[in-house]
């Protein structure tokens, strides 16, 4: 009889809830306090910043490069950078004797204060812990890693507690491999910003529309190198990478603004009175879109 109702369970166990799959609780691995603040106001504490700190998890040289990931107190004033130079700054970490490529094959805590001045022959002036900015047209926008989590977000998996991957480029219809990636870290993250991760899959062009986001925006942040992942070549993503010309990143973002003069880059220069932080930019669509002229 034993057996049998064994048997029975075995079975059935979808419909009569024998056997449930075991939940886990993430283990805490230090708190995220907000030292310094860039996010104009916006930002949110959230669970994650009680259960993993700036160090993230993993080896000696993946704390080295969470700790940039998340630092938040890149100094003013902000550079503006641009693709070229973006591209120019990649080839020159062949340079300087550092190791990239896979997260198995990443700079050395003594290895990582090169990053910090890594051109010498092209007078490009910012390096990683700069502030940077970059005026350019959303290709994609997504949550990333959350069926296993990253090793900087301590390898907790969902939503909520990890990065939104941006990539953006310098045309609305430009190919993946010519855009360059914005991440937004789940740390202190504003509410509104969180539109950015639905700009994806065969409705994103819609969504940017719907919002009002299909023009340029200026992505404000610390400049860093993403030494897990290998650009593009030769038009081709890199085996398990993400589509990038460069793995200079402007990790994590402090500030997003929208151009309110027009949908072309010649209308949006970065330093010029167009720009809406996104969250007044939303609430603008959002009213536009239920009060239209």
């Amino acid at each position: 009889m034993r057996a049998t109702l064994v048997l029975i369970c075995l079975t059935t166990l979808a419909l009569a809830g024998c056997w449930r799959r075991p939940t886990t609780t993430p283990t805490g691995h230090g708190t995220f306090n907000l030292v310094c603040d860039p996010l104009g106001g916006l930002a949110i504490r959230r669970p994650i910043d009680d259960l993993c700190g700036p160090d993230g998890i993993g080896s000696a040289n993946s704390i080295a490069q969470n700790q940039v990931k998340n630092n938040l107190c890149a100094a003013q004033p902000a550079t503006t950078v641009n693709i070229n130079q973006l591209t120019t700054l990649q080839s020159d970490v062949a340079t300087l004797g550092i190791q990239f490529g896979s997260p198995e094959t990443i700079p050395t805590p003594d290895q990582r204060p090169k990053l910090r001045h890594p051109d010498v022959t092209h007078g490009i002036a910012v390096g990683e812990a700069s502030l940077v900015q970059f005026v350019g047209f959303v290709l994609d926008g997504h949550y990333s890693n959350v069926l296993d989590g990253e090793e900087v977000n301590c390898s907790i998996a969902g939503e909520a507690m990890n990065d939104i991957h941006i990539a953006i480029a310098e045309a609305p219809d430009a190919p993946a491999c010519d855009s360059v990636t914005a991440e937004i870290i789940p740390h202190f993250r504003p509410d509104s910003w969180l539109a950015l991760a639905t700009l994806n899959g065969s409705n994103a062009s819609t969504v940017l529309r719907n919002l009002r986001l299909d023009r340029a925006l200026r992505f404000t942040g610390q400049l860093m190198f993403d030494a897990s992942h290998m650009p593009c070549t030769n038009g081709r993503p890199a085996r398990e990478a993400p589509a990038r010309v460069s793995s200079w990143e402007i990790h994590p973002v402090y500030q997003i603004d929208v151009c309110n003069a027009g949908k072309s880059l010649s209308e949006c220069a970065a330093d010029a009175p167009v720009w809406t932080p996104l969250d007044q930019w939303l609430k603008q669509s959002t009213h536009l879109a239920r009060f239209p002229d």
